[in-house]
């Protein structure tokens, strides 16, 4: 049989990712400094936008609901019109689709994180140097290891809440009896979340002093000996360069001394140096959440940090008839006024789900905001994403790069979803959190001659209701870094 070209009609369909759309979708998963960065370039090479600001002289509330966040209206031109943003079907099924919670999306494969579209090609990485900033954040730098490090949204809530108190300098200058009160939890936990986030990068961030900082940098290069401990407990000789008088002290010789200053030299005394400097004060909250006086939660925008920007129709107005005998400057008008009504849309949108996506949060972890990180329930993607009629995707990208201002701190949205732990019972209602906690409960108030095997966990869990096998107990106990039994009954002997 003979090939011979030919002309076919073929009747497919497919979807298609608009520009439009990938803007909509990416504005969605930026932070509100990006966002009002990106706002900023457009202002400057698109006429038909304008802050409302400058065209109302009110100055907005410092918090706004939705209800009041009214969407712009565009000058009226048919041709003009782009279709409304649909969030909630846009997506690619293979982003996030598999994700339970935080706790299990971690190990998703990198591309999952990937804009719809981005195949992870070397054209595709150019996505992620535009948007990286100049400087690195330190911020969200330890963002990333809290996400990485703690496994439970109980861990990364006390670990978010102590990021708060770091200083200019990376040293943490909270009070962990206070915090502890705050987040109704004992001060034992508070101290052991504060010395694992010792252990980040940069080396001596969370220390609470410069003695304590060099000490962490120098356990981590492995040059942390009792000498060097004499010597980083007498630092206000090594200022005072009374070396004769240090020696002496600990019969130190000049070449033992030589190179231990040598190799404090070579440390840094304030670890946060280099980073950009948006710790606590330069975390701006998305949402607000109060409480009214009969106790119901009132879940709010934070209105001043939302550009907001207008159609300039009187612009509009003088410019169309202008134009109308060039068709080069009538088809660059149409486009830019296309973009402005899109943006604007987007905004309003993305304004929208986000306070859609932390109403839900609140409405599910109310026993979190009333009566402490130990009631936090599990929570899923798919569980927000359902209740709201929604993608997951949808719900990953509100809650990334997202904060929420509560009574009990400022934290990132995605710091509320955990799994629910696997029981016997198939209590669903159970988090992995929840049983954490129930467990050094248990393991934090035992006496040194009666401690707990992990058999004994098991039944004392039972008798609670909460039914789990050894091999989990031992899982969550070496997770938490609870040493084993045997380990707990001499080391509380040896306290006693």
């Amino acid at each position: 049989m003979a090939l011979t070209p030919k002309i076919e009609i073929k009747q497919s369909q497919s979807l298609l990712m608009t520009p439009q759309l990938r803007q909509a979708i990416n504005l969605l998963q930026m932070s509100n400094l990006e966002l009002g960065e990106l706002v900023s370039k457009e202002l400057e090479t698109n006429p038909f936008l304008e802050r409302e600001d400058e065209r109302l002289n009110d100055s907005l509330p410092h918090e706004q609901t939705i209800d009041d966040y009214d969407a712009p209206q565009e000058a009226p031109n048919p041709q003009d019109e782009t279709p409304d943003i649909d969030y909630d079907n846009s997506f690619d099924d293979d982003f996030g689709s598999d994700r339970e919670g935080y706790e299990v999306g971690q190990d998703a494969d990198w591309r999952d994180y990937l804009p719809p579209g981005k195949t992870g090609t070397d054209d595709d990485f150019n996505y992620f140097e535009q948007r990286l900033p100049a400087e690195k954040s330190l911020y969200r730098y330890l963002d990333e290891q809290i996400l990485l490090t703690f496994a439970t949204a109980r861990e990364r809530i006390i670990a978010a809440r102590l990021t708060e108190f770091l200083d200019a300098a990376g040293y943490f200058r909270g009070d962990c009896t206070a915090i502890a009160k705050q987040l109704q939890i004992k001060e034992s936990e508070v101290k052991k979340i504060l010395s694992r986030l010792q252990t980040f990068e940069p080396s001596g961030i969370f220390a609470v002093s410069l003695a304590e900082c060099l000490a962490i940098q120098l356990k981590d290069r492995g040059r942390f000996d009792p000498y060097m401990e004499f010597l980083l407990d007498h630092l206000d000789l090594v200022a005072e360069r009374k070396f004769k008088e240090l020696k002496k002290l600990g019969n130190l010789t000049d070449e033992d001394l030589s190179s231990m200053l040598a190799d404090i030299r070579a440390l840094n005394p304030k670890p946060a140096a280099g980073f950009a400097n948006d710790l606590t004060g330069y975390v701006i909250p998305d949402v607000f959440v109060k409480t009214n006086k009969y106790g119901e939660y009132l879940i709010e925008l934070n209105a001043r940090s939302l550009p907001r920007v207008l159609i300039n129709r009187e612009y509009y107005s003088e410019i169309k008839n202008l134009s109308s005998q060039n068709k080069e400057a009538k088809r660059y008008l149409k486009d830019r006024l296309s973009s402005a009504g899109f943006l604007v849309r987007a905004l309003h949108q993305r304004a929208a789900t986000i306070l859609r996506v932390a109403e839900e949060i609140v409405r599910h972890q109310r026993d979190f905001f009333e009566k402490g990180i130990e009631f936090i329930k599990p929570l899923l993607l798919r569980d927000v994403a359902d209740a709201l009629e929604m993608h997951e995707s949808t719900v990953s990208r509100v809650t990334s790069g997202k904060y929420m201002h509560t009574p009990r701190g400022i934290f990132e949205l995605k710091y509320f979803f955990s799994a629910a732990a696997g029981t016997y019972t198939g209590d669903e209602n159970t988090s992995v959190t929840a049983i954490k906690h129930r467990i050094k409960q248990l393991t934090d108030e035992e006496k040194p001659d009666n401690i707990l095997s992990d058999d004994m966990i098991v039944e004392c869990l039972a008798r609670q209701g909460i039914k789990i096998a050894r091999r989990t107990v031992a899982k969550y106990r070496e997770g938490m870094g609870i040493p084993t039994s045997g380990q707990r009954k001499r080391l509380k002997r040896s306290a006693f």
